[in-house]
């Protein structure tokens, strides 16, 4: 029970650092483990059960949460959350493990499903601490790949009518 209280203070922490200091991708992965681990707590749990077999929500939670890992990874303008996606990905992959051979041992799948966690959300406070250190230095931030191909577009635009190329 202790794991499980200092892992919520520590995704607690975590995501409201997020919230507070993050840009937009930083907010959605928060709000994204937060929902997934609400959604976890909220599956009926045997004690001297759990994870002796493969528990198909919690491999739904953790499949939803992977795809939306991997819509903020294509859409956002920063690297760490590729990082993170192969992280949880490779928790994921642990439910196919356990699921294609019974024979792993409940407490290694506890352990790797469990662990994995917590790289996923050292990834997320470096990520944004380095946000907010880039937004401190005053450099122009980017919080989705989409707005930097229009300030790019936008760019040439003004360069080629600076350039005395004007529009007819």
């Amino acid at each position: 029970m202790t794991r499980v209280l200092v892992f919520a203070a520590v995704l607690l922490g975590t995501c409201l650092y997020a919230f507070r200091r993050g840009g937009a991708p930083e907010r959605w992965v928060a709000a994204l483990l937060l929902t997934a681990a609400i959604a976890s707590y909220l599956l009926p749990h045997v004690r001297g059960y759990t994870y002796f077999h493969v528990e198909w929500q919690r491999v739904a939670i953790d499949t939803a949460l992977l795809g939306g890992l991997v819509a903020v990874s294509l859409a956002a303008d920063r690297f760490w959350p590729l990082y993170l996606t192969a992280f949880h990905a490779l928790t994921v992959m642990t439910h196919g493990v356990r699921a294609y051979d019974p024979a792993v041992l409940p407490i290694v799948y506890t352990r790797v499903a469990a662990w994995l966690a917590y790289p996923g959300l050292l990834l997320l406070v470096v990520g944004v601490a380095r946000h907010h250190q880039r937004l401190r230095a005053g450099t122009r931030e980017f919080d989705w790949t989409f707005q930097r191909r229009g300030a790019a577009d936008e760019a040439r635009t003004c360069h080629a009518r600076g350039a005395g190329l004007r529009d007819p």
